[in-house]
């Protein structure tokens, strides 16, 4: 009985490559034949749902998503093959529905939706999907993100991305380095701070905690002369002129205390014109200065 059941099992896996190689030869055929004729023929045959070819794969479904994945990367990334964009997102829902766990086809469909299908909506669905199904997977938010911020220039939804990604325990600190670069473009200098500073508390890597360090110190900076900048301007539309000095803003209304510069001085301020700078120059945020 046992040898029996051993045989089958043998003979299914051996019909199933058989298949496969069928599939591959046909499909080359076609290749070769479209490319030599220069004819209107699309390769692409209309494929059932993954859920049920998942039914009938005989457990293999992670193979089958893996060469309906290989087929994909040679159908959509060969620019001669006429109409390439109908079934892009059946073909990655099929092979995501087999393969739920199948990190590679989520990025690479949302790559081809975006730069070649021109379908960024269906590029953001297949990646929320794919977070949705792998909600440890960091990287599918970060990716969004930066398709939001890069592609469709929208900092709003790139935000909320890049702060899914930093929300997801033992995520790479690059999404909060992220988020923190977009909240500063964004004019949130206190959040952009919060956030390097949660980066350089748990940095490991030197090179990072470095970085970290730096954007923490010219932040500082920044936000210091904010607030003192605003607080000249308080003082000046009360009495008609910039103080003698800056200890004048320690005052109600104004400063609850001087800020000194991150080296412990204090920030160079010009009584006559009211302006108020830091003396060295800043190199991570210099034209904010």
């Amino acid at each position: 009985m046992k040898l029996s059941t051993g045989r089958s099992s043998l003979l299914l896996s051996l019909c199933i490559l058989l298949t496969f190689v069928l599939s591959c030869t046909i499909h080359i055929h076609l290749y070769r034949r479209y490319r030599s004729n220069n004819t209107f023929l699309s390769p692409m045959l209309y494929l059932p749902s993954g859920k049920y070819l998942k039914k009938v794969s005989f457990g293999y479904h992670a193979l089958v998503a893996d060469f309906i994945y290989l087929w994909s990367i040679q159908y959509y990334g060969d620019a001669g093959f006429h109409p390439r964009m109908d079934y892009l997102q059946h073909t990655y829902d099929i092979i995501t529905e087999l393969d739920p766990q199948y990190l590679d086809a989520y990025q690479t469909g949302a790559l081809f939706m975006f730069y070649e299908g021109r379908n960024p909506k269906a590029g953001l669905r297949l990646l929320d999907k794919g977070l949705e199904r792998n909600p440890a997977e960091w990287i599918l938010p970060l990716d969004a993100g930066f398709y939001c911020m890069v592609n469709l220039k929208n900092k709003e939804m790139a935000a909320a991305y890049f702060q899914k990604a930093a929300a997801i325990p033992e995520a790479h600190s690059l999404a909060k380095r992220a988020l923190a670069s977009l909240r500063f473009k964004m004019g949130d200098r206190a959040a952009a701070m919060a956030l390097w500073q949660e980066v350089f508390d748990v940095a490991e890597e030197s090179r990072i905690k470095q970085t970290a360090y730096q954007h923490l110190h010219e932040l500082k900076v920044l936000i210091d002369l904010d607030h003192i900048r605003e607080a000249i301007q308080r003082y000046v539309e009360r009495f008609g002129r910039p103080p003698f000095n800056l200890d004048q803003l320690a005052a109600p209304g104004y400063l609850r205390e001087v800020p000194r510069d991150p080296e412990g001085n204090p920030y160079v301020y010009d009584a006559r014109t009211g302006q108020v700078t830091y003396p060295q120059q800043l190199t991570l945020y210099k034209k904010y200065q």
